[in-house]
């Protein structure tokens, strides 16, 4: 039997259609360079019945006909999300959920913004954690000790604003996220806000440890975008004492720096967290970058004053 290779070419067309996995059956090979771009665009590859020795190999495309729709898996969980990061981006309406939308589809913005911050290095190894607040009050929450880019829907937790489980992960050795008590602190103190992002970036981390701040007088955007962005006290991770740290400074802030551990960005959907945590760490490397250069040009004292007249006006918004 002849084999099929399925190149790196091939594996982009498969994510393309908006498959999430690939059967390899007996008559097919894949490329060491169709593996890696499969692990990039988050294409599982799978193992079929392989009994026979392999044949002359093949390409797809010149001899063959194109392979089989039953050799190709549709995506089980969440069904309408792809693990494509390409696709995910073009998917963010998902993540701009409103008051009606069902606890499923808040699942779903959850898994895509995991993958978005995973496969973007703003989320690495099983740091950080995201939950949303859903209607009746509750907190959707990622679990403890799980890489946030391969987690499914079955793996997040409900918890009521006293931190009690309301419904399990499907999975009963996953609880829910240590950080659980700094969420439900700011969800205690801005109604307005359904969604939090707690990440521990690189480039803002670096400059919260190093500098003590982000500073704001260099980017026009980044000054019009935060006003400010205010750093806790120290706080030991995962304590109530974390939770604490955040309580004043997040009913005026919408990103915050935690002294010698990361970041946190709310919105009233994890479109606007996650918008918020990017732009953050972009300026935080920007920062980087120029106080490595050396010679920082700030912006003139006209130029701040009409920036914090811009910021002044769209809090009263």
């Amino acid at each position: 039997m002849a084999k099929i290779i399925l190149t790196d070419e091939d594996i982009e067309n498969i994510a393309a259609q908006g498959k999430t996995s690939l059967i390899i059956e007996e008559n097919m090979l894949l490329t060491d360079l169709a593996y890696e771009k499969a692990r990039r665009l988050g294409v599982e590859i799978l193992q079929g019945n392989l009994h026979h020795p392999p044949s002359t190999p093949v390409r797809p495309y010149l001899d063959q006909p194109k392979t089989s729709e039953s050799s190709l898996s549709k995506p089980n969980n969440p069904p309408d999300i792809s693990k494509n990061i390409e696709s995910a981006y073009t998917s963010r309406d998902i993540l701009q959920f409103n008051d009606f939308s069902s606890e499923q589809q808040l699942r779903d913005a959850i898994i895509l913004t995991g993958r978005i911050l995973y496969h973007s290095g703003l989320m690495v190894s099983n740091d950080g954690n995201i939950s949303v607040r859903l209607q009746n009050g509750n907190i959707l929450i990622t679990p403890s000790g799980v890489t946030k880019g391969r987690i499914s829907a079955e793996d997040l937790l409900v918890i009521d604003i006293d931190g009690q489980i309301i419904k399990a992960a499907e999975n009963p050795n996953l609880k829910a996220t240590s950080e659980q008590p700094m969420h439900i602190e700011i969800y205690r103190q801005r109604p307005d806000v359904r969604a939090v992002i707690h990440t521990h970036l690189i480039f803002a981390n670096a400059l919260a440890i190093s500098m003590g701040k982000v500073r704001m007088d260099v980017i026009p955007e980044a000054a019009i975008a935060f006003g400010e962005i205010p750093i806790t006290e120290f706080s030991l991770p995962s304590s109530p004492q974390n939770a604490a740290a955040v309580r004043e400074l997040i009913k005026y802030h919408d990103v915050l720096l935690i002294r010698n551990h990361g970041s946190l960005a709310v919105g009233k959907n994890l479109d606007e967290a996650l918008i918020k945590t990017e732009r953050l760490e972009h300026v935080s490397k920007t920062l980087t970058f120029a106080e490595l250069l050396g010679d920082v040009n700030t912006l003139p004292p006209d130029m701040l004053d009409a920036i914090q007249g811009i910021v002044q006006k769209n809090n009263k918004l």
